[in-house]
C-alpha cells in the first residue's frame, strides 16, 4: 500500500495542528493560568493588597501566552515558512516531506497515533512529532490507513 497526500500551507489548520500536537502541555498551562487568574481576582475581590496584582498579572499572561505562540508559530510556519507538505503512509511506515525537511518512521517504532477527530498525531518517544491531516484524505484510503493503524493496535482516540 502506498498512499500519497499532498497538503498546502493553511494557517487555520497549522494552528490547529500546533494545538493538538500540544494538547497537553496547553491543557496544563490553562489550568495553572486560570487557577493563578481566579486566586488574583478572588484577592483583589477581597481587597487583599498583595494578592491581586501577584496573582493575576501572571495567571493572564500564562493563559493568553500559549494561545499567542500557537498563533504565532501557525502565522511564521505558513507566512515566511510557507511549504507544502506531501505525506506518504505504507505498510511499513509513514513519511513526510517538505521542501526544508524530511522526516519518517517505521510504525515499529511509532508507540501510538492519537485520533483527535482532524488529525492523527503520530507519537513516538512519548512525544507528539507530527500531525497528518487525515480528514483530507479520501475516504477509501482514510479506511485503508485506519484499519491498518487499528491492526498494528496503534489508533488512539483522543
Amino acid at each position: 500500500m502506498l498512499i500519497t497526500l499532498t497538503v498546502q500551507p493553511d494557517r487555520g489548520r497549522t494552528r490547529r495542528a500546533l494545538r493538538a500536537r500540544m494538547r497537553g502541555s496547553l491543557r496544563s498551562w490553562n489550568m495553572i493560568g486560570g487557577g493563578l487568574s481566579v486566586a488574583g481576582l478572588s484577592a483583589l475581590i477581597l481587597g487583599l493588597p498583595i494578592g491581586a496584582g501577584l496573582l493575576l498579572t501572571p495567571g493572564v499572561v500564562i493563559l493568553v501566552g500559549p494561545w499567542l505562540l500557537t498563533r504565532a508559530a501557525a502565522k511564521a510556519r505558513t507566512g515566511v515558512f510557507a511549504e507544502t507538505a506531501t505525506y506518504e503512509i505504507t505498510d511499513t511506515g509513514v513519511r513526510v516531506f517538505t521542501p526544508s525537511m524530511r522526516t519518517g518512521y517505521e510504525w515499529s517504532a511509532v508507540e501510538r497515533v492519537e485520533d483527535n477527530g482532524e488529525f492523527w498525531i503520530v507519537v513516538v518517544g512519548g512525544n507528539g512529532l507530527f500531525v497528518l491531516p487525515f480528514t483530507l484524505l479520501p475516504e477509501p484510503e482514510e479506511r485503508k490507513v485506519r484499519d491498518l493503524l487499528s491492526e498494528r493496535g496503534l489508533l488512539t482516540p483522543v
